[in-house]
């Protein structure tokens, strides 16, 4: 059995992720399986595979889909689906899976460029509302807008990029809960902390790019609610593997996005559960 682990260059910009792509190798080595890790000439090599894990950025427009897509065809087992990538890389699409599911999240419209309803809509979220593209990742193209003008102008900024942005209402928390599921269980739970004087996890003070702290957490010491509602948002993806985001006010849970191809980086996302590079690697040889 061999697993293909699709991997960029920027995938070893981080001391943490390169520890944890190097543990999902010897991880299925230990478990008598070969585990190579290949950038883009993975392509004309597929067939060389039973399975194929993605690591890189995914997009309908990145190389990573081309993967995904190609070890479809070729009938491989391949973590994440060109599906699960395709929808949560369209926030809106992901937004209406959610809303049809009843999933909570924050309240939501999506906005098509009706200007002289924009006034109303903001009064309906209540200012500051949140602005995304939808195709935000990593908390770009999130913005945030204040007053009526500096909505017009963000709007009008991303609308350069999309014909549709998401007007979302405003939660303050500390941190968001980040849940990792897979095949409809979790498999690892962390705490991501927005930086002291900042609203996003991934946020730029005095010029520089800053990033909040993470804290795991043991996937046995959540909630059953919030276990319940990180399944639930999951599913209406697909089963392969997925990073929740969720906001918890006031005892409430709100469902901020579902991510194909979370981030996993050693000592942070596995530091309570190191187990989730073994149920990774059952997940692709299964």
């Amino acid at each position: 059995m061999r697993i293909g682990c699709f991997v960029e260059s920027y995938n070893f910009r981080y001391k943490g992720e390169v520890e944890a792509i190097g543990l999902f190798k010897k991880t299925a080595e230990n478990m008598g399986y070969e585990f190579e890790i290949a950038g883009r000439n993975i392509l004309p090599r597929i067939n060389d595979f039973n399975s194929i894990f993605i690591r890189a950025t995914t997009d309908p427009l990145l190389t990573s889909y081309v993967v995904s897509r190609l070890a479809e065809e070729y009938g491989k087992k391949v973590i994440d689906n060109s599906e699960s990538i395709r929808i949560c890389s369209d926030k809106i699409a992901l937004h209406y899976r959610l809303q049809r599911n009843e999933v909570p999240t924050p309240d939501t419209i999506i906005f098509y460029g009706e200007y002289e309803m924009l006034g109303s809509y903001a009064e309906k979220l209540g200012y500051p509302v949140v602005v995304k593209a939808p195709n935000s990742r990593f908390s770009l193209y999130v913005e945030r807008a204040n007053s009526l003008n500096e909505l017009i102008s963000v709007t009008k900024r991303f609308f350069r990029r999309s014909k549709a942005v998401i007007l979302q209402k405003f939660i303050p928390t500390t941190f968001d809960w980040r849940i990792g599921v897979l095949n409809g269980e979790v498999i690892y739970v962390c705490k991501y902390y927005i930086p002291k004087g900042c609203w996003r996890i991934r946020d730029i003070v005095g010029g520089k790019i800053v990033w909040g702290s993470v804290k795991a957490v043991n996937r046995e010491n959540i909630s059953s609610k919030l276990r319940r509602i990180a399944v639930k948002a999951a599913g209406c993806v697909g089963d392969g593997l997925y990073g929740v985001d969720i906001k918890e006010l006031n005892g409430e849970y709100y469902v901020i996005e579902v991510n194909d191809n979370p981030t996993i980086m050693h000592g942070m996302e596995d530091l309570k559960n190191m187990d989730i590079y073994e149920r990774i690697i059952c997940a692709l040889v299964s």
